[in-house]
This record gives structure tokens, C-alpha cells and sequence, in this order.
């Protein structure tokens, strides 16, 4: 079946294509009954205009592109999801970008995002040189990443949200305080927020800090298989902050199957978490208000009045939920 083309409808209406094209764009003088006939025309054909091809007209799409990770995750679906219902009540329609942090993947979908001319992207992936969002002359708003010194980001307090986590562990008497992360070694390296306020707020309390790395990139059943190694090196492991929730779920159910007796602290504190895990204490980042903050920077840009400075941050709080168990 033919796609309807705008000749087509212009033919089916008796009008010509430049009279179509202005009742699409709502410019010029259009008598209500060639307006009619060519809505009718749409209509009857079943019409639909490119966007991107009319957008080129006012130099604005419309469009937001959304590229993350995994929006199976549930922290990255809720914040789709966040982002999404605030974008369409703007009048804004969204192009979710899953990256399965991919590189190659990213760097498509980034190239694709800038070939359709959409108005801004909002970024929760991180897989690509800075140099290449520098490079992007569009408006960027990156989520808990650091693309480049000239994208602001919007992130939750990571460093307090970890000096909450670990205090907590050792106010209920935890003695062998793990950090189960899934952080690649180079940013445990860098300096990763999460990951420093655990081992400051410990060596605070003399404790020793026990880093151990669980990639987010494998899958459910070796990242249980590497839990499970790391309880059998360490049976002492009475205490535990996960820098996810997903990750604090699989430590819980393997810990759980072993009998082993240990306090967990996640991080995300997303619905479906608390929904499903309520015997595990999360720190919860305010995904409602990032998306927002987020949108509201995006919104600046567009308008000139967002002030840039490099390496901006916008720091949301966030809270200890603990478990109801």
C-alpha cells in the first residue's frame, strides 16, 4: 500500500500542493471552505503530514529525544516515564532511545536524534567521548551523567545519599560493612559519589572499607553468581549498601537463599522497589522533581534564559525509606 502524499490530497481536494501545505501550517489567507475540503481530503486519504518536514518552517519539531540505558531498569523507566507525561502536557512528543549501554547503539541513536533536527536531548546514557556532546549544537540536559563541561546535569545528592546509607548500616550495630557497586573499576577510581561518601563516612568510624564490583552489564544470573562468590569470601559481610536497587534486590535474594543474616541499603527507591522490596531500606531519589528540573533547564535554553556555567549541577536531596520489615 502507497503512502498518501501531500500531491495526493491536494488532487483529491481540487487545490493546489501550496494550498494543502499552508492549511498543514495555518499561514496565509484560507477561506473556511477550501479549509474544509482539504481537511476532508486528509481525512477521507488518511494523511499524515511529516512533521519534521513541517517543522522546518518554523525551525522548531516539537520533538524530545530521551536517550538511557534500560528502561527496564525501574529507576530509568520511572524517569522516562516522568519525563514523558511533563514533555506532553508542554505539547512536546518524545523519542525514547533505549542504549543498552552500547556505545555504538548510543552513538546512532545520537546521530539519528541530530539528523531529525529535534529541539533538545535529554540524557541519562554515558558511553560516548565528552568531546562528541560538546560537538552537538543542540540543547543537552544530561541525568546523573557527565557528558561534558558544557551540559548541566541534574542528579540526586549521591554523596549525602551514601553518608545516609552507611551511617544507617552502622547505627544498627553492622560490623563487616560491604559496598556492592556496579561501577567499572575506572570510576571507582575517578571518584564515583556513591562510592566516596561510603568509604569517608566509614573511615570516620574506623571501619574498612570493602569495594566489591558487580557489573550492571552482565546478566541476572552471573551478577547472583558473583554475589554469591563474594559472600563466600567474605562470610563476616554483615552490613551492605548497593549503589541500585536492582542490584540490592539481588543481594537480598541470594543472601536470603544462603541464610546469611545481612542489613541492605539500596539506592533508587523507585515505586516498583518499594512496591516489591519492602524488607530492604532504600535511599530515594526524587525522580518526579529531576524530571522536572531537568525539563525546566531545557525550557531556559529554548527561551535564552538559562545562564550556562560550566559544570553545572543541579543536586536534588534525597531520602532514607527504611524497611518496613
Amino acid at each position: 500500500m502507497e503512502k498518501v502524499r501531500l500531491e495526493d490530497v491536494a488532487e483529491h481536494a481540487g487545490v493546489s500542493p501550496t494550498t494543502v501545505s499552508r492549511v498543514l501550517n495555518n499561514r496565509g489567507a484560507i477561506s473556511d471552505k477550501t479549509r474544509k475540503k482539504v481537511n476532508d481530503a486528509i481525512e477521507e486519504l488518511g494523511y499524515f503530514p511529516n512533521e519534521i518536514a513541517r517543522s522546518l518552517y518554523g525551525n522548531k519539531t516539537n520533538i524530545i529525544g530521551v536517550l538511557f540505558p534500560n528502561v527496564s531498569n525501574p529507576f530509568y523507566g520511572e524517569m522516562v516515564t516522568e519525563l514523558e507525561t511533563i514533555l506532553s502536557e508542554k505539547g512536546y512528543k518524545v523519542l525514547i532511545c533505549n542504549t543498552n549501554n552500547n556505545p555504538e547503539k548510543e552513538a546512532k541513536y545520537l546521530k539519528m536524534l541530530l539528523s531529525n533536527q529535534v529541539d533538545g536531548v535529554i540524557v541519562g546514557s554515558r558511553n560516548l567521548p565528552s568531546d562528541i556532546y560538546q560537538k552537538a549544537h543542540l540543547p543537552i540536559v544530561a541525568i546523573d551523567r557527565v557528558l561534558s563541561e558544557k551540559v548541566p546535569i541534574i542528579r540526586s545528592d549521591n554523596y549525602q545519599g551514601a553518608c545516609m546509607a552507611t551511617e544507617y548500616l552502622i547505627d544498627k550495630k553492622c560490623k563487616k560493612i560491604a559496598l556492592f557497586t556496579g561501577s567499572p573499576e575506572e570510576e571507582i577510581m575517578r571518584g564515583d559519589q556513591r562510592i566516596k561518601g561510603y568509604i569517608d563516612t566509614l573511615e570516620k568510624q574506623d571501619y574498612d572499607p570493602l569495594i566489591l564490583q558487580v557489573s550492571f552489564d552482565e546478566d541476572e544470573a552471573f551478577q547472583r553468581k558473583r554475589v554469591a562468590e563474594y559472600l563466600d569470601a567474605y562470610p563476616d559481610i554483615d552490613g551492605a549498601f548497593a549503589t541500585g536497587d536492582t542490584l540490592a534486590g539481588i543481594l537480598n535474594t541470594v543472601a536470603s537463599s544462603r541464610g546469611n543474616q545481612i542489613k541492605i541499603v539500596g539506592y533508587d527507591g523507585t515505586d516498583t522497589f518499594l512496591k516489591f522490596c519492602g524488607n530492604i531500606s532504600t535511599i530515594r531519589q526524587p525522580i518526579k522533581e529531576m524530571a522536572q528540573v531537568a525539563i525546566d533547564v531545557m525550557s531556559g535554553i529554548f527561551a535564552g534564559d538559562y545562564h550556562h556555567q560550566d559544570n553545572q549541577e543541579f543536586i536534588l536531596p534525597v531520602t532514607l525509606i527504611e524497611s518496613i520489615y
